[in-house]
């Protein structure tokens, strides 16, 4: 009787350390090649992160002439595959590309994944490569994961024009609560009150301190927030909670019909509308952090 009593405990234990290590554990695997239909010429380069720990795997599109040169910023679990049609298109619009793996996806070093906590260095030595390239300004396109972490490093981002999140949490206690209802059809608070210490121990973070939504509100350039108008994960409710925290000149766009999707796929012709027209009202005011 006592064994049978244990073991609901005990298996539960288990079961969220190993829900905690799924969602930390590292994705790497190869990228291969650009694909050949990638109009611009591009270099594979790789760089450290800000901290040095880590050392990131990426694609530059340089540009002649380019004054501006764009960060582009992949999703949770994925690489930088998934940028590459915003890449072609940004490069067609004359600016300088920069994508990349972040920590532990694709080929870039590292052993977790941390929704956008640990991926700011990576962030940070992207820019700083770009001005060993001789470029001061820059401009942060962010999907998920990536949204997040462009907004966790706003206030260290010197040089940013202006960013876009698309369908990004407000606070780490948010998407998981999101995710797990879900997935389990239970709250955060009860299916993963073991998940949370376990992964706070892997990531050696605290989930309270992981909040996109304040740190959108640290430094001040234009920002436009997209959100999928039938996304469970990061519902139009969680993208509005990070645009109110955003100071000063702002756009907000839920995409009709659209979920936790890539964006740019799901309404190509109206994205590339909203986001050039953003970025050229952003370069044009006189705003520069």
């Amino acid at each position: 009787m006592l064994v049978l009593l244990a073991a609901g405990p005990l298996g539960f234990a288990g079961a969220s350390g190993l829900a905690a290590w799924w969602l930390t554990a590292a994705v790497s695997h190869p990228v291969g090649a650009v694909p050949t239909d990638f109009s611009w010429p591009v270099e594979t380069v790789h760089f450290p992160a800000s901290a040095g720990d880590v050392t990131l795997a990426g694609w530059f599109v340089p540009c002649a002439g380019a004054k501006q040169a764009v960060v582009l910023l992949h999703g949770y679990q994925a690489d930088r595959r998934m940028m590459l049609a915003r890449a072609h298109w940004l490069r067609a619009q004359g600016f300088a590309v920069l994508l990349y793996d972040a920590r532990a996806c694709g080929e870039s070093g590292g052993s977790n994944i941390s929704a956008g906590w640990l991926e700011t260095g990576d962030l940070l030595g992207a820019v700083d490569f770009l001005r060993g390239r001789g470029f001061t300004e820059f401009g942060c396109v962010g999907v998920s994961q990536g949204g997040a972490t462009i907004a966790l490093a706003a206030a260290r981002l010197e040089g940013l024009r202006w960013a876009v999140l698309e369908s990004v949490y407000p606070t780490l206690r948010n998407a998981l609560d999101r995710r797990f209802r879900l997935r389990v059809g239970l709250p955060a608070w009860l299916a993963g009150v073991l998940v949370v210490p376990f992964a706070e121990w892997r990531l050696g973070a605290d989930v309270d301190a992981v909040s996109p939504r304040d740190g959108a509100a640290g430094r001040r350039c234009p920002v436009l927030v997209m959100s999928g108008e039938r996304d469970g994960r990061t519902q139009p409710a969680d993208a509005k909670e990070v645009f109110d925290r955003v100071p000063g000149n702002k756009e907000l766009w839920i995409v009709p019909g659209a979920d936790h999707e890539d964006l740019h796929m799901a309404a190509r012709d109206e994205y590339q509308r909203r986001v050039l027209g953003f970025i050229t009202a952003a370069n044009q005011t006189n705003l520069k952090i």
